[in-house]
């Protein structure tokens, strides 16, 4: 009985581990993305399909901590006066015509490739439960592989197979899938550089994994790091931003 007792205590213990290490890999690669505390940072998005002409948009993307995001649109001139903003998992949309915050989703496109979520709420180690799957190169580059189950429901995706550098914990791949297990599109970070006293991904290419040629690109630049007034995530507030 004894060892029997034993045997099981012992098998559990690396699990334990293997659990608490995907964790911190997940962690790492959030820091990564983004720095922690608050800041501001520019981001366009560009988007393309077979036979169209390529359209492009910009934000200003307010954050404060993992929870509170705000995002003001900043270009075509008609989405001028429209903002998000994000309270953890609740997300409102303001748009100048309803007059007033309207509650929306994560998972709802934004714009292209681009969910509200990929701009509004990207804390993976917050939103998701990972398991380390095992290694493999990604464009020569040696990745962990996590599996990410969404711990909410509200959360952007369903499922995520993650790719983070083994040297550096940068992202390098990410597939997105739906509850139904299906593979939505397929994420790629590039263009590294030093950005917030830390190398950065700057730019995020997202592929329709149905329609091929059908590609969003989000491109993140000029952050700038300071404090920001509370009043900035409230949404009665949303209009009043400038």
């Amino acid at each position: 009985m004894y060892r029997t007792v034993l045997a099981v205590f012992l098998a559990a213990i690396p699990l334990s581990s293997h659990a608490m290490d995907a964790d911190e890999i997940v962690r790492n690669a959030d820091l990564a993305r983004g720095p922690s505390g608050s800041y501001i940072w520019k981001v366009s998005i560009s988007h393309s399909e077979p036979g169209k002409t390529v359209a492009a948009s910009g934000y200003e993307v307010y954050v404060k901590g993992p929870d509170k995001v705000f995002v003001k649109f900043v270009s075509p001139a008609r989405n001028t006066g429209r903002s998000l903003l994000a309270l953890g998992r609740d997300v409102w949309i303001y748009l100048p015509d309803a007059g007033k915050p309207l509650r929306i989703p994560l998972a709802q496109r934004l714009v292209g490739q681009v969910a509200n979520g990929d701009i509004a709420r990207t804390d993976y180690a917050g939103d998701y439960s990972a398991t380390l799957l095992g290694t493999e190169k990604v464009n020569g580059v040696e990745c962990y592989i996590l599996d990410l189950k969404a711990k909410a429901k509200e959360v952007t995706y369903s499922a995520i197979k993650y790719f983070v550098a083994r040297e550096t914990f940068h992202p390098v791949k990410a597939e997105f899938y739906a509850g139904t297990g299906t593979l939505l599109k397929v994420g790629t970070f590039g263009e590294y550089r030093e950005f917030g006293e830390r190398i950065r991904p700057t730019k995020l290419i997202l592929e329709d994994a149905v329609r091929k040629g059908v590609v969003s690109t989000m491109h993140f630049g000029d952050l700038r790091v300071r404090d920001l007034p509370e009043k900035y995530f409230n949404k009665n507030y949303m209009k009043n931003l400038d």
